[in-house]
């Protein structure tokens, strides 16, 4: 098996190849919350779920919020992030904040960041953050994953509340390309 590798730069000025499945995945969002009740977005627990439908849409806004912030400086934290804001409790709220990311992201001036990034993370609640070079590639890949994990979460959450979500709402894009049988790695 031979792998493809991909520069650190995006060719040409383009943007970075996880841009549009970001933008997808928050389209995708979007679709869901509009299916919902006030109730089943602001319900918590949902069965086993602790947080609510909106704390996990809030959690996931948060860490795109914060990289389209981030990236320009060239200094990124997804640790400072507000909590209990109108996205967790406001359905519509929600739906703006979606579509208003989705419409940054895709218009983001992805050419002209710095390289590297500093990424600073809390990796112990009672030590300083440490601190990491990066790419804007490598964190909007972690963005994505990370955005598809709490999309999960809401998938379950969703079915537990007896709601329909769609086949592939919340699954990996590694776990659908197998599932098409395509090729994960070139």
């Amino acid at each position: 098996m031979s792998l493809s590798v991909c520069t650190a730069e995006p060719p040409c000025g383009r943007e970075p190849a996880a841009v549009r499945p970001l933008a997808g995945l928050l389209r995708q969002l979007s679709d869901l919350i509009e299916t919902l009740t006030d109730d089943e977005y602001t319900r918590a627990p949902v069965g086993v779920v602790e947080s609510s439908i909106g704390g996990h849409v809030r959690h996931a806004l948060d860490h795109i919020a914060a990289l389209l912030r981030g990236l320009p400086t060239g200094r990124l934290s997804y640790d400072r992030r507000d909590r209990g804001t109108d996205v967790e409790r406001d359905r519509r709220a929600a739906l703006e904040a979606v579509r208003r990311l989705e419409a940054e992201l895709l218009a983001f001036e992805w050419a002209a960041l710095p390289r590297p990034v500093a990424l600073e993370s809390l990796v112990s609640p009672d030590r300083p953050p440490a601190l990491a070079l990066t790419s804007p590639e490598r964190e909007l890949a972690f963005v994505l994953g990370h955005t598809v994990h709490h999309n999960a979460l809401i998938r379950v959450a969703v079915k537990l509340l007896g709601a329909d979500v769609p086949a592939d709402f919340g699954y990996a894009p590694s776990t659908l390309a197998h599932r098409t049988g395509r090729p994960c790695v070139r």
